[in-house]
């Protein structure tokens, strides 16, 4: 059974960074939530105003995103069947591994402590039962590597010419790494030259990530259907029919009676007394 590994990478998910902790609207955020603000997930909905101290401050601070994502990708048919392991990788290269029988809340704010909570403890909800396991300084092509994958699919707009489902259906090998991008503006921050990868394009316009996952997903389900390509082919050459000698004519005519000596005739007759 072939096995998909889908990653979103370079995703939003940090943690306030220090450089704003100060900043009056992380300080009314975590006063209204009773936290310490460097251990609140940075969230653009509520930390916007203090982005512009930020680089990429246009598209940081993103969970939600990472939430709709992991939503769809664990309720898929393939994830129930066993076909599927699911990651995120973030911006700042920690890697979030997810354990396909994971229910995650499918209310955003319960999503969000409980990602702090994977922060502050690096597994939920313990060591014995490891659901979501936070492991730090994992760039993603280390990621990929760790999969040993025998091919690797990057949607991408600046892709080849070839469709998401022609890709996956004909993808090589029975363990297939599929990557997106989790963020709403620009491109990967990874170095994705490090990856052996085949770049498919989704169309001629920016689609939204949940968007993406679906359609990801849905290709899965159409791949599952159609019939695996066949192996290369390794018969040898047929060899070259020899031709058979044609068989020798029987002779109609019969040989003639041997002669009979002269010797043997007069054998035969008794001489007379």
């Amino acid at each position: 059974m072939r096995q998909y590994f889908l990653i979103l990478a370079d995703a939003e998910l940090e943690l306030v960074p220090t450089r704003i902790v100060e900043e009056r609207c992380v300080l009314n955020s975590a006063r209204a939530r009773n936290k310490i603000p460097e251990k609140m997930l940075l969230d653009a909905s509520h930390h916007h105003p203090a982005f512009r101290k930020l680089k990429d401050g246009d598209r940081r601070g993103r969970p939600d995103l990472v939430h709709m994502f992991l939503l769809l990708s664990l309720d898929s048919d393939a994830n129930a069947e066993g076909r599927l392991r699911v990651f995120v990788h973030t911006r700042n290269d920690d890697v979030v591994a997810v354990k396909p029988e994971t229910r995650l809340p499918p209310n955003y704010i319960r999503f969000v402590g409980l990602i702090e909570q994977l922060f502050d403890q690096q597994v939920v909800p313990s060591r014995e039962n490891a659901l979501l396991e936070l492991r730090h300084k994992a760039p993603l092509a280390t990621l990929v590597a760790a999969l040993k994958p025998d091919s690797v699919l990057v949607l991408d707009p600046g892709g080849e010419e070839t469709s998401l489902q022609e890709a996956v259906s004909s993808a090589e090998g029975e363990r297939v790494v599929i990557i997106m991008g989790g963020f709403s503006k620009g491109t990967f921050s990874s170095d994705m030259s490090k990856l052996k990868a085949k770049r498919v394009p989704l169309g001629g316009r920016v689609l939204k990530v949940w968007t993406v996952a679906s359609k990801t997903l849905r290709a899965l389900e159409v791949a599952k259907s159609a019939p695996e390509p066949s192996p290369k082919s390794t018969k040898k050459k047929p060899a070259e029919p020899v031709a058979k000698k044609p068989a020798a004519k029987k002779s109609s005519a019969k040989k003639p009676a041997a002669k009979k000596s002269s010797g043997a005739r007069r054998a035969r007759k008794k001489p007379e007394e």
